[in-house]
């Protein structure tokens, strides 16, 4: 299997199947295959960690609770903008699925996706590995491992990705759709749009009950794919032991960096958990301590729940009042990072330019 998210990353989770003993291809009726987990090219890892531990010096979030997810308001972009999507690679027939996918996001929200380009009717927005200059605000491939996205507003920060990087990719599409494309379309789109990981959220149950470590007494056991299954004795690997095999081969630290809680910052924003979002992976239930019990465990989450479009519809609010309210939120966001002493003069300069323009728009409404 090719190493690729867990796209439907989210969607299509971790799932172990009918697996065998490496050598005895012994079946085993846990019934699932393994899925690759989202995960980021190193490159754009150690930017990530980077900022998340300048961010995280930030300590207390910004305001009290209210959205359906987990958002900084730093990261997400304006009520009413239009966020410029180019294309590195795939058809255009490719192209326009993607199109289409993405709609889900912005029909509950108030903000577009342009994907047009100058260059004549029904023309994509093109990028190029050679770029000095930000071609757009999202930047697709299909080249790169995995299937990713960064989220919100670090596309365009240069500490992150440059113009010359993606800042989304699902590896293969170019090649050929997974059964649930869709659904790692939306996935990752919601990433662009401002949204992290259900999954990692503060206030989920996933991260007392995931399967951290490998049952007691576990025999390292691997199927004919060379995943590690559950031994001779029905007994389950870890998340650590699991994710560490093919085919994500991750160290402990990519695992924690995927499936830990995230930490607050002064702009964080998040409410009650959804076991159904879209940000949130499909993990099969004896991942969990608790199995098919556990509060983080749910079904296969291949659209928008309610509840992601609820807080798409609150990040990115429609109506002048609501607008206003949203952009005054996020104007004191900026105001009290760019602020914030232990953060990069950069960063601050970004969040002070950022809140030069938040203002103007402010000033149009009516």
């Amino acid at each position: 299997m090719r190493t690729r998210f867990i796209a439907l990353t989210l969607v299509t989770g971790l799932m172990l199947a009918a697996c065998g003993k490496e050598k005895q291809a012994k079946q085993v009726t846990h019934g699932v295959k393994v899925r690759v987990l989202e995960g980021y090219p190193q490159r754009i890892v150690t930017g990530l960690q980077n900022r998340r531990m300048q961010l995280s010096n930030t300590q207390a979030r910004f305001s009290v609770a209210r959205f359906q997810q987990m958002v900084n308001i730093s990261k997400t972009w304006k009520p009413g903008e239009v966020v410029t999507v180019a294309f590195n690679g795939g058809s255009t027939g490719l192209r326009q699925q993607i199109v289409n996918a993405a709609k889900a996001w912005t029909e509950a929200a108030n903000v577009s996706l342009d994907f047009g380009s100058t260059s004549g009717p029904g023309a994509f927005r093109e990028w190029s590995a050679s770029d000095n200059d930000y071609k757009a605000e999202v930047r697709i491939s299909f080249d790169s491992e995995g299937y990713w996205s960064l989220v919100g507003r670090e596309s365009t920060d240069k500490a992150v990705a440059k113009p010359s990087e993606a800042s989304m990719n699902f590896e293969g599409f170019d090649k050929g759709l997974p059964v649930d494309w869709e659904a790692t379309v939306l996935h990752e789109f919601g990433h662009a749009l401002g949204f992290d990981h259900e999954h990692q959220i503060p206030q989920s149950a996933c991260q007392i009950d995931f399967r951290w470590e490998d049952d007691p007494g576990y025999v390292p056991t691997k199927d004919m794919d060379g995943q590690f299954a559950p031994d001779d004795h029905d007994r389950n690997p870890g998340l650590y032991t699991l994710l560490g095999g093919p085919p994500n081969n991750w160290s402990r630290d990519k695992v924690d960096f995927n499936l830990k809680e995230l930490a607050f910052t002064k702009d964080t924003r998040l409410t009650a958990f959804d076991r159904l979002s879209i940000m949130k992976y499909y993990f099969d239930s004896w991942m969990f301590k608790n199995g098919d019990r556990s509060a983080c465990y749910g079904p296969e989450n291949l659209t928008l729940s309610d509840n992601d479009k609820k807080a798409a519809s609150e990040v990115y609010p429609k109506g002048s009042p609501l607008m206003k309210a949203a952009l005054d939120e996020k104007i004191r966001a900026l105001d009290t990072l760019s602020r914030e002493s232990s953060l990069p003069e950069d960063l601050r300069m970004a969040y002070r330019s950022n809140l030069h323009v938040l203002a103007a728009q402010k000033a149009k409404l009516h």
